[in-house]
């Protein structure tokens, strides 16, 4: 273990050097070496690169892509991936890019201006049907610019707690039994996200929202929501087909991947249910899924990645062994060894009963 916080710990990647102070080592914010690493994230070639397509009002656009998508569906930044305004939110709260940074800060109120309806009090995208040009309030999305925009220094912003008021409303934790209503946001039969069955992607991302919630400000709705999702997610065995077969839901969980974009890894799930402190076999099952995939040096393969041509910034290379990887690893594991004392599931008390 020594040899591989040593190499976690190298100058090379300051995102992971501190993510590895702070949640492996526990090391204080406040801290001379944590300090020094945060203020390195800003500085890395990644960090860099992307921020040379930043334009003064903090956006990404380009007149190639309003030309191609229009102006609106171009500044609610959702295409083209993963080049759009939002997808630099999400990889750049990844990297545990500083908030209070000017160019961070532009890039934050930025989408808080063009993704937030002052109607319908949430963020969504424009998205281009036969005859119309409609709003659209996805759940995966929502939860995803409800986490990134916190992690970059949003949290308090009224906009992004109304989107999290929508998130409670309206997300479903349906297995087969739901039949969509016609009006917003729902779409009826034709619904992907609210269907009979509801999408997974949407339910696992609206959970990792909820972790951006501090605990005194949890009320009882936030409560039985996080109870809500974390049962649905246990039902599927964290990444898997709820019936039968013992297959994935879709085979990209189990590729361990850097950078997400709007789902996550079998670890990005598993991270956020140990957030929550859960104990469960499932939970069990997942962590040795992972944990046979280290190789003879007790790292970990980068096995899935966006692709240059669609990235401004290339991370690691697939096939090889990838600190991000054997990062989020081991951070999983120090959440999970930490569970001794942790809550039961709905499904494991029953186990146990």
């Amino acid at each position: 273990m020594r040899e591989i916080l040593s190499w976690l710990l190298e100058d090379d990647n300051p995102s992971v050097r501190y993510f590895t102070l702070v949640n492996i080592l526990d090391k204080p914010e406040d801290d001379k070496e944590v300090i020094e690493a945060k203020r390195a994230i800003m500085e890395q070639d990644n960090v860099k690169r992307m921020l040379l397509h930043q334009n003064p009002d903090g956006s990404f656009l380009s007149k190639e892509m309003i030309d191609e998508y229009g102006e609106a569906r171009a500044r609610t930044g959702y295409q083209p991936k993963y080049k759009g305004t939002i997808w630099q939110a999400i990889f750049l709260a990844q990297l545990g890019a500083d908030g209070k940074d000017e160019r961070i800060k532009k890039l934050g109120y930025f989408i808080l201006n063009a993704n937030y309806h002052l109607d319908y009090k949430v963020f969504g995208i424009y998205l281009q049907h036969k005859y119309s040009l409609d709003f659209a309030a996805i759940p995966c999305f929502v939860s995803n610019m409800i986490w990134s925009l916190s992690k970059l220094g949003f949290y308090k912003d009224e906009r992004l707690q109304d989107s999290i008021k929508w998130l409670l409303k309206y997300q479903r934790f349906d297995e087969g039994d739901f039949k969509t209503p016609e009006q917003w946001p729902y779409h009826g039969n034709r619904d992907r996200c609210f269907g009979r069955h509801s999408c997974f992607v949407g339910c696992t991302q609206a959970l990792k929202a909820m972790t951006i919630i501090p605990k005194e400000d949890r009320n009882q709705q936030i409560e039985d929501f996080i109870k809500q999702a974390i049962d649905f997610v246990l039902l599927h065995r964290v990444y898997k087909r709820s019936r039968g077969n013992d297959k994935p839901i879709r085979r990209e969980y189990e590729l361990l991947t850097f950078p997400l974009t709007y789902y996550d890894d079998v670890l990005g799930i598993l991270e956020t249910l140990l957030f929550f402190r859960l104990k469960d076999k499932v939970i069990d099952d997942a962590v040795n899924f992972v944990l046979g995939k280290k190789n003879e040096n007790g790292r970990w393969l980068l096995e899935k990645t966006v692709s240059s041509s669609s990235i401004y910034s290339k991370f690691e290379e697939v096939g090889k062994e990838s600190k991000w990887i054997t990062y989020r690893v081991h951070n999983i594991l120090n959440k999970y060894n930490k569970t001794t004392t942790g809550c039961f599931s709905k499904f494991e008390k029953e186990r146990n009963e």
